[in-house]
């Protein structure tokens, strides 16, 4: 854990490009080690415009043996519609079950009081799936919330291996391209010494805002960080050279990851196993 009396980061300036709600938390983390955040969100979260799909299943929210979150968004949009329609999560009894990706997930959930039944040991997709594929039985129900932009793996094994699964989105992630103009004034004036990504959707967004312009030379000197490997892994398949990926997959776990990348002083910084 890193110390924030320490100014590990040394006025070092990071573009944070978390969605407006997020941006914050991240933000002063940065600060509390010395480092300038330059908060410019290149995605927005929102409600789905039409909740009649939402409501329909929150009301047969008993009927599904699994639950599964895969983000803080998932649970904050899921726990707004049950309070909408007035569904008490608690008549649910002993179903459904709960799974989670994320210690960030993880926490919400018990901030809310709920108990979860299914952390996976690392905090991807993946690695939930072998967990769940361990203990969901064929025809059993499962309900995942999630956003529009959601990976296809879970669903799809879960389909496979002879689950019911109702892929629910309860909230989608849009571009934010009001934010076009500032970010490539940022970064034609080199205003910033790093750009970090927090998920996939940040990266495609980016790209999304600068297409037409020259990224390569938009991006001369500015280092590349990731929250993990799916989100680096989009970086590269968008042409973006990666310098920095978290081995833990958090918010911490990045900015342990780019200290030790500034405290190495060249391009060697690169904190994942090869």
């Amino acid at each position: 854990m890193l110390a924030s009396s320490e100014r590990l980061l040394k006025g070092k300036r990071i573009l944070v490009t978390r969605a407006k709600e997020q941006a914050s938390s991240f933000s002063k983390k940065i600060q509390s080690l010395g480092g300038v955040p330059i908060e410019i969100p290149l995605i927005k979260i929102e409600a789905p415009s039409n909740t009649d799909q939402i409501e329909k299943t929150l009301i047969n929210l008993h009927t599904y043996d699994w639950l599964v979150f895969t983000s803080v968004n998932g649970v904050h949009y899921f726990f707004q519609f049950l309070e909408q329609f007035d569904i008490p999560i608690k008549n649910t009894q002993e179903k459904p079950k709960i799974a989670v990706v994320g210690k960030k997930t993880l926490e919400a959930l018990e901030k809310k009081g709920v108990k979860v039944d299914l952390i996976p040991d690392e905090f991807v997709a993946e690695d939930l799936l072998t967990k769940m594929l361990l203990q969901v039985k064929k025809g059993d129900n499962v309900l995942l919330a999630r956003g529009n932009l959601a990976r296809s793996l879970l669903p799809e094994k879960l389909k496979e291996a002879g689950a019911r699964v109702n892929d629910l989105v309860v909230y989608e992630t849009v571009v934010n391209m009001e934010a076009r103009a500032e970010l490539l004034e940022i970064l034609k004036l080199r205003s910033c010494d790093l750009i970090a990504f927090t998920s996939s959707s940040t990266v495609t967004n980016f790209c999304s805002l600068l297409k037409g312009a020259d990224i390569e030379a938009l991006l001369k000197n500015i280092k590349i960080a990731c929250i993990g490997p799916i989100t680096e892994q989009t970086a590269l398949e968008s042409g973006l050279k990666v310098d920095i990926v978290a081995k833990e997959y958090t918010i911490d776990g990045l900015l342990e990851a780019i200290v030790r990348s500034f405290d190495d002083g060249d391009e060697n910084g690169r904190n994942i196993d090869e």
